[in-house]
């Protein structure tokens, strides 16, 4: 870990490896546990690899409705820009965005170190997540330090994922237009 934060969490973010994603997207309508296993290896000890277990609760999806169009004075816009402003205005019931948020759970946290190569804990570990037939399950690597964030990409990857599902599934019970 470097003196620079900013380069921690930047480093940390672009070194994620999702491994086993869940084979379930989350949840549309109900909060979805997800149950993680973060392996890393520890800094300055090629032999040691620490596994982090835990879960991941992310809500449902919230759909947030822009109010805020009405509120637009233009000022200083050519022609064509308030005639959009004006169509935004008269279309915003249209314009949904969906915000979702996650908990991580310390109810179900543990960690070890491990003297082991990381290749021979990964694939112990993958192997036994997927033994599980846990559908929401995750194997991820990251760094060990700041090791959370891998957990905030995990999330963002799954959001990413579910969202096209989401949105359908809302769009069908007509929760979203």
């Amino acid at each position: 870990m470097s003196r620079d934060r900013n380069f921690d969490r930047w480093y940390a973010a672009t070194h994620v490896r999702i491994l086993v994603s869940p084979s379930h997207e989350l949840e549309t309508f109900g909060a979805t546990l997800m149950n993680y296993h973060l392996i890393s290896q520890l800094e300055d000890h090629p032999d040691k690899v620490r596994v982090r277990e835990g879960r991941l609760e992310a809500h449902p999806p919230r759909i947030i409705t822009p109010s805020g169009f009405a509120k637009i004075h233009a000022e200083g816009f050519g022609e064509s820009a308030r005639e959009y402003i004006e169509w935004l205005k008269e279309n915003e019931e249209n314009f949904r965005i969906l915000q979702y948020g996650y908990n991580l759970k310390s109810d179900n946290f543990s960690e070890q170190v491990i003297t082991d190569s990381l290749s021979a804990v990964t694939e112990r570990v993958k192997a036994a997540v997927l033994a599980s037939n846990d559908k929401f399950a995750a194997v991820v690597q990251g760094v060990d330090d700041p090791w959370d964030i891998a957990l905030v990409e995990l999330w963002r990857h799954e959001v990413d994922r579910s969202a096209q599902k989401n949105i359908r599934e809302l769009s069908e019970r007509g929760k979203l237009f």
